[in-house]
């Protein structure tokens, strides 16, 4: 057993799996108080007790189904079961479509809002995330109720580009030439040729 193989959203939908199971069978569905003059009575039902008590145990069956499907798969992935859709993930979104049509139903066979206790909202509620989580499952986004990602913070900007190549050697011998020329930059300028190309002497 590898328990490395469990992700995040596993855990999820297997526990909210596992947590409606519980509250299917614990949790006051119906909460039913009889006053008589200075006697009163009070009793709770849950989803799986009467009235129709059937339905919610096959809610009860079905939410454990969808908990018992991913332990598998994760927890032993050699054993080979049947699946909904040639996919585990589709296997357990109907497990939970089932699940949550027997809990309608069991809404729809006895609607007493003044009679509901308050574990029938929370077997509601758990319910609902269930669904909604086995089917985020299929479309293989995050578990979660934005599948939208941030965008990635801007990285630090590129280095500046290197000098071209050979641009000092250039410069170098830009210097060289001028001087090899025989006039220095800044210095005076040369006396010009006399007749017959030589150069005047001095003072002359």
């Amino acid at each position: 057993m590898n328990l490395d193989n469990v992700t995040r959203d596993d855990w999820i939908v297997g526990g909210l799996g596992i947590v409606l199971a519980i509250c299917l069978i614990l949790l006051p569905w119906f909460d039913i108080s009889v006053t008589v003059g200075a006697f009163s009575a009070s009793a709770s039902y849950s989803a799986t007790s009467t009235p129709d008590g059937w339905l919610g145990i096959l809610a009860f069956i079905a939410a454990l189904a969808v908990a018992a499907d991913l332990a598998i798969e994760r927890l032993s992935p050699q054993t080979t079961i049947p699946s909904i859709g040639g996919s585990r993930t589709q296997t357990r979104f109907i497990l939970a479509l089932i699940c949550a049509a027997f809990v309608v139903l069991k809404f729809l066979f006895h609607i007493h809002f003044s009679l509901f206790g308050w574990g029938f909202y929370v077997d509601v509620i758990l319910t609902a995330a269930l669904v909604y989580f086995a089917w985020q499952a299929t479309t293989g986004a995050p578990a979660g109720f934005s599948s939208r990602t941030r965008p990635a913070a801007p990285g630090p900007p590129p280095p500046p580009p290197p000098p071209p190549a050979g641009s000092a050697g250039t410069t170098g011998t830009g210097a060289g030439t001028g001087s090899a020329g025989g006039s220095a930059p800044g210095g005076p300028p040369e006396p010009p040729a006399g007749p017959g190309g030589s150069t005047p002497p001095p003072g002359s």
